[in-house]
């Protein structure tokens, strides 16, 4: 009779050799922990990179919008340069001018030239004989007060010696008053073939920084040729430019970036006063790319957090209902 081995007893027999077996250990790069800290820097990385390129994104828009705004105070200042010169031109040619200039009649002129001026945008006019003096001087409310001379004024006797030129003694310039520094355009008054004097139309450089910055939406200041300030729209005090790069600007030097004040990104270029590089002209806005870099980032990181609690909570639900499923 043939004997059968009991297979429960060979199992049990086999199960003390089984038990004594050890596992293999678990290869490095299966380790939980590697996995968890490879993703916590990705996700760390991926916050960052975002927030980075958020704020780069920012900073060039940002960029181009003072250039542009650069790019438009100068077309805005032409505009005033025209009507400042249709100013002087409308008193130059009216006419009686020139004979009460030569006459020194100061009463004439008056009747002649004030509605001139107050039929124009121009907040100051003055009158001058060809020594400087001062016969006739019409300011618009708030206009800074009239003086005796302007004598030793280099455009005067520039238009005064270009009265038979082309241009008739025509120009336009930025000029240092004790008052404060101020747009200029000048043209001489010629009886005959005579000079008699000059007119000039002048607006304070600030009102015209002004003026222009509210119509490109940047604040604007100009910069002597040493780097100093010398008219703002900010209302803060700019930090002078470096002399050397000032005169590389007016020298047609590439446009230069930086900080004025605080986080306001400035854009540095020319200040272009009939067709010539006059001053330095600063373009200027609060520079936020840092916030959009952060708000990003915070976005990003949220997102990564909720993805990462919604893949959770779906490898628990399924987890449970295996276990559920074998007991």
């Amino acid at each position: 009779m043939a004997v059968t081995e009991d297979p429960w007893l060979a199992w049990n027999d086999e199960a003390p050799l089984r038990a004594g077996r050890e596992e293999p250990p678990d290869r490095w790069y299966r380790r939980r922990e590697l996995h968890l800290a490879i993703g916590i820097a990705v996700a760390v990385l991926t916050v960052i990179f975002a927030g980075d390129r958020a704020a780069a994104g920012a900073r060039a828009t940002l960029d181009s919008r003072l250039v542009q705004a650069g790019a438009g105070a100068d077309a805005g200042l032409v505009d005033i340069e025209s009507e400042q010169l249709s100013a002087v031109r409308a008193v130059a040619f009216t006419q009686g001018v020139a004979q009460a200039l030569a006459a020194h009649d100061g009463p004439a002129l008056n009747r002649l030239v004030t509605p001139i001026q107050a039929n124009s945008t121009v907040p100051m006019v003055d009158v001058v004989e060809p020594d400087g003096k001062v016969l006739l001087a019409v300011r618009a409310k708030g206009a800074p007060a009239p003086v005796a001379s302007r004598k030793g004024l280099q455009a005067l006797g520039q238009a005064l010696r270009t009265a038979h030129g082309v241009r008739g003694g025509r120009l336009s310039e930025v000029v240092i008053y004790r008052s404060g520094p101020t747009l200029l355009t000048i043209s001489a008054i010629v009886l005959g073939n005579k000079p008699v004097g000059a007119v000039l139309a002048m607006t304070p450089l600030a009102d015209v920084l002004g003026r222009l910055s509210q119509e490109v939406g940047a604040d604007l200041t100009a910069y002597d040729a040493v780097g100093d300030p010398i008219a703002t729209s900010a209302s803060f005090t700019p930090k002078r430019v470096d002399s050397d790069t000032a005169q590389t600007l007016m020298g047609g030097g590439a446009i230069v970036t930086r900080y004025v004040y605080a986080d306001h990104r400035e854009k540095l270029g020319r200040l272009v006063v009939d067709h010539q590089p006059d001053a330095v002209l600063g373009a200027s806005l609060e520079d936020d790319s840092n916030v959009t870099g952060r708000m990003v980032s915070i976005y990003t990181a949220l997102g990564i957090l909720c993805t990462v609690l919604i893949l959770a909570g779906y490898w628990a639900r399924v987890v449970v209902a295996r276990r559920r499923g074998r007991a």
